[in-house]
């Protein structure tokens, strides 16, 4: 019998402060701000949080996240992957990654995407392959900038001159004409110190 099993966070969120003190140890946050986080993947569909756990003594060993790609409807992306510090090196990262893979396909998905600092050996060996970058959850807001005012269903707000003020002129030069709007770009994907990687999940 397996001694480790992956459980949405949805169904054990009396185990949320342990899940934040364990996200902490490696990218430290406020736990508002974390909770806030944790509360947008408080969900039985993707965007969700797992929590890998040791069923004999109900110890949270790890946490991983599958979220939805843009534009790609059987792709995921995996992130804040992470075991507890005490238990690396026992291969349950592997086993955390298998196991979370299987919940993507569960979804549907047939291929993952995620991106490393310096877990790119780890990953390699878990089958993944250093790929170009894409978009994703964390990307999207810098590569699709708000839209001009011409955008459909928006609209710029107008100021009528009542017609009795229309001849209260001072003789001065009128004012400039308004800056013309910028124009919006797309920033780059930032891909500095960072590998992204994929595989097929088959």
């Amino acid at each position: 019998m397996n001694r480790y099993e992956l459980l949405p966070l949805y169904h054990r969120q009396d185990l949320n402060q342990s899940c934040i003190n364990l996200l902490n140890q490696e990218w430290p946050r406020s736990d508002g701000s974390r909770e806030h986080s944790q509360s947008k993947s408080c969900r039985l569909t993707p965007p969700m949080s797992f929590l890998f756990i040791e069923k004999d003594t109900d110890r949270l060993i790890g946490h991983a996240r599958i979220c939805l790609l843009p534009n790609r409807p059987t792709s995921c992306w995996i992130e804040s992957v992470i075991v507890e510090r005490s238990c690396r090196g026992l291969g349950l990262g592997k086993l955390l990654m298998a196991s979370l893979e299987d919940a993507a396909k569960g979804f549907g998905f047939d291929e993952a995407f995620l991106c490393t600092d310096d877990q790119v050996i780890f990953y390699e060996r878990c089958g993944y392959m250093k790929c170009d970058p894409i978009l994703h959850s964390t990307t999207a807001t810098s590569v699709f900038p708000v839209t001009s005012s011409s955008a459909k269903g928006s609209f710029t707000p107008s100021v009528s001159i009542p017609s009795s003020l229309s001849c209260l002129t001072t003789g001065a030069p009128p004012p400039p004409p308004p800056a013309p709007p910028k124009k919006a770009t797309t920033a780059p994907i930032s891909t500095v110190g960072h590998q992204y990687m994929c595989k097929k999940l088959t």
